[in-house]
């Protein structure tokens, strides 16, 4: 077991200097284990080996050859009991390019079992580590799970830490998501591989109060975080010269002309939620070099953006000659205004 301890060093070191040069990812072959006991549990022998190599794909520290590599590497090698012996699965993994050999035996009596496994130094043929598992047949699985868990720390020195998901739903849908300020698509948003762990995740959508929270994602467990987002507020003051003869539409808002004509003031001013909109008038245009003496009535479209707490400005000019819609910014009418969740009606000056 001495010898775990420098691999462990040697391979931390590695990983801090050189990680992405591919010179710290020792390659380990998985060979069939033999079988010991009764010629019915020889299907075992792969079985287990097969089972140790799903599991250790698991640790991104280590490649770890494909079985059908192994099977190809044996061909033509003596299996005794199902499985290689020591010196010809040193020699496979050497042909395969491996650091690593993992070789071992099981044995069933009754209802308990047994499995041995050994981890061998490809280069050297020094035996790194060996280990056992002695359960009941019922807990096999877990068993070999807790062999490949001891073979990675053997190797590595740290265990596999098996990822998180995140569920993402807010309300309204469609908002964008961030994770630790990466993008991670639009709500609802079901993210798999989420490293354990706390996580900042930041959900944005036009006209809303940006949403900012850390999670904790929990190891092999989906953490949810189900969001009402909060409107934004921004206002809009519409204001003339001559009256408009049709009704002004902003959005799916209609704000008929009878309110205009009727408004002291001279402005038409209400708290909108942020976001884009068309501004839309019905306007009498008179083409001064037209002999007709009427007028032709044209449809002129605007758009108006109102930030959230800001006012934005809509001028329209009823002009015959230049009919018109001016957009823009009212700094002047700002203060005084209440920016909040409810819609307000505000006359000023």
């Amino acid at each position: 077991m001495r010898n775990t301890a420098w691999l462990a060093v040697l391979f931390a070191v590695c990983m801090t200097l050189v990680p992405r040069a591919g010179l710290c990812q020792p390659g380990v072959t998985v060979f069939p284990f033999r079988n010991n006991g009764q010629v019915q549990h020889a299907g075992l022998s792969s079985g287990i080996a097969a089972m140790l190599t799903t599991n250790m794909t698991k640790s991104r520290g280590l490649t770890v050859m494909d079985p059908s590599r192994v099977s190809g590497a044996l061909s033509g090698i003596r299996l005794t009991g199902g499985a290689p012996g020591v010196e010809d699965s040193l020699k496979a993994a050497a042909s395969l390019g491996a650091d690593f050999a993992v070789t071992g035996e099981f044995v069933i009596f009754g209802s308990r079992f047994r499995i041995d496994a050994r981890l061998y130094d490809v280069k050297t043929g020094a035996l790194v580590s060996a280990e056992k598992a002695q359960e009941k047949e019922d807990a096999l699985f877990d068993a070999v799970d807790g062999l490949s868990d001891k073979i990675i720390m053997g190797i590595t020195g740290s265990l596999p830490v098996e990822p998180g998901g995140l569920h993402v739903v807010s309300d309204p849908a469609g908002a964008s998501v961030k994770v630790d300020g990466d993008d991670a698509g639009r709500t609802p948003a079901a993210l798999a591989d989420i490293s354990p762990g706390q996580h900042e995740v930041e959900i944005t959508l036009e006209g809303y109060k940006p949403f900012i929270e850390g999670i904790t994602v929990s190891a092999g467990k989906t953490a949810k975080l189900d969001v009402k987002l909060v409107r934004l507020f921004g206002g809009i003051r519409v204001s003339w010269k001559g009256y408009p003869s049709s009704d002004v539409g902003i959005g799916e808002l209609s704000i008929g002309s009878s309110q205009f004509i009727n408004n002291l003031f001279g402005r038409y001013c209400r708290n909108i939620p942020a976001g884009t909109y068309a501004v839309t008038v019905v306007m009498p245009y008179k083409d001064e070099s037209s002999w007709e003496s009427r007028a032709t009535w044209k449809t002129y479209i605007a758009e108006v953006v109102v930030e959230a707490g800001e006012v934005s400005d809509v001028f329209i000019n009823n002009d015959r000659r230049a009919p018109r819609i001016e957009i823009g910014r009212c700094v002047s009418c700002a203060s005084g205004w209440n920016f909040d969740t409810n819609i307000a009606w505000y006359e000023t000056p």
